[in-house]
């Protein structure tokens, strides 16, 4: 039997989130590179279960079908009219929906992607002019078994920021992950 599955357009990015009322799998990332979907994630959710995001390449519409014997789910897509201009940031560790780059934000700024960092800690380092304005820590949901969400908001002043999320390489010191520019209001 299938488990309990819902299916959405994550805003203002180009991804299918797939829901699942599950907590195990065997798959956590793969890269797809067709004309549709560019790779998928499979991360554990904060409010429990798991979902699969599903990054596409292109525009595209998107039907699911849920079939069981065998438990099947069946994503149909077919070329979409609408691109979103946005992507997501990416890095080997790090996935960051939103904020997206360039983007302008009110402050607190909402960031939120899934990351499979050392001990689930997602560090964030705010800069403007080249002076640190803010740091904190976000956890995420799971790093060991799969890919882990995280959600987190930050009070940055106003102005140009540079924010980059991620973690400092536990082997090699420095910092690995995504940046992203973005303008507070």
């Amino acid at each position: 039997t299938p488990p309990n599955v819902s299916v959405a357009y994550v805003d203002d990015a180009p991804i299918i989130r797939v829901s699942l009322d599950t907590d195990e799998t065997v798959i956590t990332d793969q890269l797809v590179e067709t004309p549709m979907v560019d790779r998928l994630y499979v991360v554990k959710a904060i409010d429990g279960g798991m979902f699969i995001d599903i990054h596409l390449a292109a525009p595209a519409q998107a039907r699911v079908a849920v079939e069981s014997s065998p438990a099947r789910l069946l994503l149909d897509l077919q070329p979409g009219i609408v691109d979103n201009p946005t992507r997501p940031a990416l890095s080997e560790f790090t996935v960051v929906i939103k904020p997206t780059e360039i983007s302008t934000e009110s402050s607190p700024v909402s960031i939120a992607g899934y990351a499979r960092t050392f001990e689930s800690n997602v560090l964030l380092i705010a800069t403007a002019g080249g002076e640190v304005v803010a740091e904190e820590f976000a956890t995420a949901a799971d790093s060991v078994e799969t890919w882990g969400e995280f959600r987190t908001q930050m009070v940055l002043p106003p102005g140009e920021i540079s924010l980059f999320v991620g973690e400092e390489d536990p082997e090699h010191g420095g910092l690995e992950g995504v940046t992203i520019s973005l303008k507070v209001r």
